[in-house]
């Protein structure tokens, strides 16, 4: 029965848990390492000037780098051009053969394929851990098969292996002066090639730039009058302009190879070409040399600019790739061929990373200097406050040297975990030299309060660091972020807590030994002693004003709930009940929109627009970006367009706008953006990828293969999604397509006069876009050659209509007469996932009621029945919330079980680890309040400092149980023991919690890098989950004591009684059965 108003009865401790045998396992376990090092006092200091100077070549050669290798899946891009072709006709010439050889190749995770009017790309994004070298070398022998597949002037593949989170990690500009004869030359040889060297980069995009061509515009009238039509020009000047290996000859013991050529070597000489009967090329067409015609346009910071985008090898560290292209742009400024060329360089990823990870180290400076003054106010003494501190560089030195050995990379993720346990590293120090003092205060030599000092208080330090260590293995129990978000932050942690266990017991008694004085006060400057005695006596009035009360005030409180057990569980139940009310009013995200520096708006255009009204249209964006280029601090923006869609894109320099929202940017923006019928502004995606990683989104992914199906299904659920409460907006990844026509051939009236299908397609092709001959070779290089007809002979469809088609008796009949023409909806643009074309629709969700919205979203799709041979997928951010969530829950409670389980191994008890567990409640009871009261949604940083937590809050309780237990061991009862523990050990736990909860402000409020994680939610957690846990430890974890001590010598008792009675049980009842 639980004690109401009564004074709880006091008994000795039980046998199971015998303290003598508990202090003696202390002692033992530490006696061995601190008598080792004050008997081999410079093998010690040797070692560990050693460790600093290996730690020294470690930090220094650490490779560098913002996001750990594996967040992001390597990939191999394939693209195949193909300029000026219907989307439809490319994806079945070029894509579905590629894919289908593609698909075939070892580790691959997932096919994604776009293609338009321009060629085809495919990405093949691979498993985590696959070697990129063997499956490039297999991707690439799966294109060669592909190839023989594609169009003859589908003549060129580029392969690049890349890094799928899409962001580049270089973006140059280049203006060139309008003088220039010939910029794609130089700017390919003199800017594109030296950064294509460049070890580690994937590829070099380079937007804008056109190659010039030689283009022979036949002149339509002068070929009809002399018998000609261009489907025939064309087949005869592309195989009149060839070199090819025509077998191999012997000369005497020789074997050479034989080559038959037909270049021309001239443009002079491909104007007097003979095409017919007295009849040369140039008196049939012209023959320019010119850039082709642009359908779009490209601007960068107000300037009609090229931009090049340099994207790096999945594999390849980030900061040495962006030290060589700043190396290289440098050098560049020197080269006088590009005089009349302007570079900048608009972004670059290496100072961004190298910044992220200075805000850290800045931040864990200042955690340093504040742990250190919060130590110097407990301990009021530099030599041991300086001792103390010594062990922060020692722990760190030894953690890198062991990720240096391993392997791993500093990043922010691991010198996270560095920062972390800035306030965690003292703590074992700081016990062990606290107790040291105590024991030598109390008369107790030098030698013997070091060796007592550190071996009483060894297994509670070993205890609480096995904890906080223990916590991180579930790391293989669980998948997906939470797995790579622990597994890289449990090195680190893992490795400096471990190091610090052995600096506490190994170190610390060394050098306190080292520096204690036999005097009290030993100063060798008057000065000096002036400076400590009046500090001493300013922190200790300090400490006796404010922590000194406190104190008492524990124990008072204390005093009062051992006696009124009830009420404290009263107030638990309603602190408990107030939390649980709170908690689902916590959001848990896994993105951090917030934290970016760059903003894309899509735009999309109206039928109708012509690419001059386009033009204008997009100037008075720029307009618009250029007013508020200073307000918002804008790097730079990029803006591209074609006449039915464009995308702007923009960097802000994150610094001088810590706490801009991106979303909120582009919100304001928009709403200065000119206001024009049927044109609509969309936040786009950083990348092409069908999964949305924002929380206020909703997307589905509907696959299929029949196009014009999976058109008219997604257009039909859009209307309906749209329609639902709460849903903005909605946006499909599919551009909107100009006017189209389609000729269908008449295959019974083309069969009846002789001609082949594709001889049709093959006129129209030539004559429309222009039939792609084999190259042109100069001394350097080789320039395309491309013949159509001119402009004037092909604008209308009346032109249209009457082009020439030769018959199979050397005839010719019109267009019109073979085929009939219709318009056609066809989009610019064909996604294809695994082999599957897909359509994606985005839907923008209202933040104040996003969980109600996806709900009843969800819903709704449930009730959907698609049509034969389509499917679904719904890819919101909200399903892999929940599985993260759940997740990080499992990882927890796992934790939690093996923590007690260490408990009960160390103490040799089950029932004794119950009331230290108890402290994790109590600090999810902090969590839950600060991310309410800050209005702050947890992420998996939050999430993960939530299993941090669970390791550190139960270290003060472990430090209070162990010693109640020596206490009792001492002979005394069991209230006076625990309020004495309470009062001797406020001291250690508060100094420890203080420098751990003052450690993490820092962090916690640092300023958002350009390209970083937000600590907040992470810091949020740290500071009030163990600042509410040091609060009620002092009291909870010791009334938690009294109860389990009762049950378990009640348990015992009856245990003992029932044994008894077994005994004492008179023999005659089994004689009588017998």
């Amino acid at each position: 029965m639980m004690p109401g108003e009564t004074p709880e009865r006091e008994t000795p401790p039980a046998t199971p848990t015998d303290p003598n045998e508990h202090a003696d396992t202390s002692v033992q376990l530490s006696n061995m390492l601190t008598t080792f090092s004050l008997n081999r006092r410079i093998t010690v200091l040797v070692l560990f000037c050693t460790i600093l100077v290996v730690g020294v070549i470690a930090t220094l050669g650490i490779p560098l780098e913002l996001i750990p290798r594996g967040f992001e899946s390597d990939s191999i891009r394939v693209t195949v051009p193909w300029r000026n072709s219907p989307a439809r006709e490319v994806l079945d010439k070029i894509t579905i053969p590629l894919e289908d050889e593609l698909s075939t190749v070892k580790g691959l995770d997932s096919v994604r394929s776009r293609t338009d009017a321009n060629g085809a790309s495919v990405n093949l994004v691979f498993k985590q851990g696959i070697d990129m070298d063997v499956a490039y070398r297999e991707t690439r022998d799966r294109v060669e098969r592909a190839r023989v597949l594609f169009p003859d002037d589908a003549d060129r593949v580029f392969l690049s292996k890349e890094d799928t989170s899409g962001v580049p990690v270089a973006v140059i500009g280049v203006a060139v002066d309008a003088s220039l004869a010939d910029p794609y030359n130089l700017i390919q040889k003199q800017i594109v090639f030296p950064f294509k060297r460049l070890e580690g980069i994937a590829s070099v995009n380079v937007d804008g730039l056109e190659e010039k061509e030689i283009l022979i515009e036949a002149d339509r009238e002068m070929l009809e009058a002399h018998g000609l039509n261009i489907y025939q020009l064309s087949q005869d000047l592309g195989g009149d302009n060839f070199t090819l290996a025509s077998g191999h000859v012997r000369e005497g013991s020789k074997k050479f190879l034989l080559r038959s050529m037909a270049r021309y070597h001239s443009l002079e000489q491909l104007e007097n070409r003979i095409v017919a009967e007295n009849l040369r090329l140039k008196d049939v067409a012209k023959i320019k040399y010119e850039e082709p015609e642009k359908d779009y346009s490209v601007r960068v910071n107000s300037k009609d600019a090229y931009a090049l985008v340099l994207l790096k090898e999945g594999e390849a560290n980030t900061v040495d790739v962006s030290r060589r292209i700043k190396e290289t742009f440098d050098a560049m400024k020197d080269n006088p061929r590009l005089s009349g060329v302007e570079t900048a360089l608009l972004f670059n990823q290496g100072d961004l990373i190298q910044e992220s990870l200075e805000n850290l180290l800045s931040s864990g400076r200042i955690g340093i200097g504040l742990a250190m003054i919060v130590l110097l106010f407990f301990l009021r003494r530099f030599r041991i406050t300086g001792i103390i501190a010594l062990s922060i560089p020692l722990s760190l030195v030894m953690a890198l040297i062991v990720m240096f050995f391993a392997g791993e990379t500093l990043n922010i993720l691991t010198l996270l975990g560095l920062v972390i346990c800035i306030g965690l590293l003292v703590d074992n120090s700081v016990v062990v030299a606290e107790n040291i003092h105590r024991w030598y205060q109390s008369g107790m030599s030098k030698r013997d309060a070091c060796i007592r000092g550190a071996g009483e208080i060894a297994l509670a330090i070993t205890m609480a660091t096995l904890t906080t260590v223990i916590v991180f293995l579930p790391v293989s129990l669980v998948e997906g972020q939470a797995q790579f978000f622990l597994l890289r932050l449990s090195i680190p942690i893992s490795v400096s807590l471990v190091a610090s266990l052995l600096v506490a017991l190994v170190f610390i008694p060394l050098s306190t030994y080292l520096t204690l004085s036999e005097k009290d006060m030993n100063y060798r400057s008057s000065l000096f002693k002036t400076v400590h005695l009046k500090l001493n006596a300013v922190l200790r009035r300090g400490y006796e004003l404010t922590l000194s009360p406190v104190n008492h005030a524990y124990n008072r409180l204390l005093a009062f709930f051992l006696k009124h057990r009830l009420d404290m569980l009263l107030v638990l139940v309603l602190t408990l009940a107030a939390t649980g009310a709170i908690v689902e009013k916590v959001e848990f995200t896994t993105s951090d929109e917030e934290s970016s520096n760059r903003f894309n708006i899509d735009v999309s255009l109206p039928r109708g627009y012509s690419f001059e009204e386009s033009r204008e249209l997009f100037r008075s964006i720029e307009a618009v970006l250029e007013s508020n280029k200073e307000e918002l601090n804008l790097t730079f923006y990029f803006i591209f367009h074609r006449t039915r869609f464009g995308r702007v894109q923009g960097t802000f320099d994150r610094k001088k706008m810590p706490d801009a929202d991106v979303k909120q940017i582009v919100k304001e923006l928009s709403a200065q953006l000119p206001e024009k019928p049927g044109v609509k502004y969309y936040l786009g995606d950083e990348n092409e990828s069908e999964d949305d990683s924002k929380d206020d989104v909703f997307t589905l992914v509907i696959y299929g293969d029949d196009l014009d199906q999976l058109d008219r299904t997604a257009d039909e659920l859009e209307s309906v999604l749209t329609r639902v409460p709460g849903v903005l907006g909605a946006k499909k990844n599919v551009e909107l397509p100009p006017n189209e026509m389609a000729l269908q051939v008449d295959r019974d009236r083309a069969q009846q006069v002789g001609v082949d299908p594709n001889v049709i397609a093959g006129v129209v092709g030539f004559a429309l876009r222009g039939s792609q001959l084999p190259r042109y070779r100069e001394e350097t290089r080789e320039v395309p050659v491309r013949v159509r007809f001119e402009e004037e002979d092909r604008e209308t469809l009346a032109d249209l209509h009457t082009f020439g088609v030769p018959t199979a008796e050397d005839g010719v009949l019109p267009l019109s007469a073979l085929t009939n023409m219709h318009m056609l909806k066809t989009p610019t643009s064909i996604r294809r996932r695994d082999k599957q074309i897909s359509r994606t629709i985005t839907l923008e969700l209202d933040t104040d009621r996003v969980g109600r919205t996806r709900a009843a979203l969800r819903q709704l799709i449930a009730q959907v029945d698609l049509p034969e041979g389509l499917s679904f997928n719904v890819s919101s951010n909200a399903s892999s919330d929940e599985e993260e969530l759940k997740n990080m829950q499992f990882a927890a409670l796992i934790s939690v079980v093996f923590i007690y389980l260490l408990m009960g191994l160390l103490f040799e008890s089950f029932i004794l680890p119950l009331s230290i567990i108890i402290t994790i409640p109590m600090a999810g009871i902090g969590v839950a309040w600060i991310h309410f009261l800050a209005g702050k949604p947890m992420d998996m940083l939050g999430a993960i400092g939530c299993i941090l937590l669970i390791g550190v809050v139960v270290n003060n309780g472990i430090v209070l149980i162990d010693y109640v237990i020596r206490l009792r061991a001492e002979g005394h009862p069991r209230s006076e023991a625990i309020l004495l523990a309470t009062d001797r050990r406020f001291r250690p736990i508060a100094m420890t919690a203080m420098t751990t909860i003052i450690g993490m402000i820092p962090l916690t409020f640092a300023e958002k890098s350009s390209m970083g994680l937000d600590y907040m939610s992470f810091g949020l957690t740290l500071i009030a989950g163990m600042t509410t846990a040091t609060v009620l430890t002092l009291l909870v974890v010791p009334w938690a004591y009294t109860l389990f001590d009762d049950a378990r010598e009640r348990v015992t008792s009856i245990v003992q009684r029932a044994s008894v009675a077994r005994r004492l049980s008179p023999p005659e009842e089994a004689e009588t059965e017998s």
